[in-house]
């Protein structure tokens, strides 16, 4: 009896450090997206003054967060403005 519990309670833990390992992985693998869709947006509105290097970057930031190119300046408004504290 006491090595069924000893089983079970073993199983469950280890489920339980699964379940925690997953979830740490998912946030990491969020926050590396948002990184990374952060520095997108600041290389695109690093040349805005400059007409032609301005479509190359908006085009790359696009492709990087994966957003239409004519909605991406709202996109990194919007990143942005959840960086703020």
């Amino acid at each position: 009896m006491n090595k069924l519990i000893e089983k079970n309670f073993s199983s469950v833990l280890l489920v339980i450090t699964c379940y925690f390992l997953f979830t740490i992985s998912n946030s990491l693998k969020e926050s590396s997206r948002y990184n990374s869709d952060l520095r997108a947006c600041a290389k695109m509105k690093t040349f805005i003054n400059d007409k032609e290097s301005s479509e190359l970057y908006k085009q790359k930031a696009a492709a990087a967060t994966k957003v239409p190119v004519n909605f991406i300046g709202e996109y990194c408004k919007k990143i942005t403005q959840q960086n703020i504290f």
